[in-house]
């Protein structure tokens, strides 16, 4: 996990370390002439290289391959942390400004000095309660009755919408009734018309 502290310079220069040990030891091993080509001995485990000239060139042990493993590997991670600090370096100010609700220095000051202005009069504003008990226990009465007639307004407001609801309720059940006696009487409308419907075509 990359740190706050991490310094994209250092990374760079872990990353230009490694690389130049690379080529070192690639130096040292005769990876870089045009004239070498590499064979892999599958025996032996070795990397053996043949120049053009047809000389034998010196082997590769083991332990050079798990040498040069290990520098590609953490030039490999290098390269990661130089990526991820870039990123970091070129994050959108939008998302700052999105997820803190500021970006520039002043804005963070004016926010700091405006906290401070409030714990000031906060501080200023409290008393110590053992030096005044009952001034505080009057206080504390008082905030008392004033949430106790807050919850009875309340309580009267759930108690006019209750009976508002109900008198909807009354209303429209008596709206569903009548409706319904219409409507019973229509349907004996019908039936006596149709009954006489029925006499006249008998006849």
């Amino acid at each position: 996990m990359l740190k706050l502290s991490f310094k994209p310079w250092a990374a760079g220069y872990d990353y230009v370390r490694s690389h130049s040990n690379i080529c070192k030891m690639a130096a040292r091993n005769g990876y870089g002439s045009q004239n070498s080509v590499a064979h892999l001995d599958p025996l032996k485990g070795t990397v053996l290289r043949d120049s053009m000239g047809g000389e034998r060139g010196k082997d590769l042990s083991r332990d050079d391959l798990v040498f040069l493993l290990s520098i590609m590997e953490g030039e490999l991670q290098a390269r990661d942390e130089v990526i991820t600090v870039l990123k970091a370096e070129k994050m959108d100010l939008a998302l700052l400004e999105a997820q803190y609700g500021f970006v520039t220095t002043g804005e963070v000051l004016r926010a700091l000095q405006r906290d401070s202005l409030q714990d000031q009069a906060s501080e200023a504003q409290q008393q110590d309660v053992y030096e005044k008990p009952m001034a505080e226990l009057d206080r504390l009465v008082e905030t008392g009755n004033q949430s106790y007639r807050r919850m009875l307004e309340q309580l009267l407001q759930v108690e006019r919408s209750h009976s508002c609801a109900l008198c909807r309720l009354e209303e429209q059940d008596q709206q569903h009734r009548a409706f319904m006696q219409r409507s019973d009487d229509l349907t004996c409308l019908l039936e006596q018309d149709r009954e006489r419907s029925v006499t006249l075509t008998d006849r």
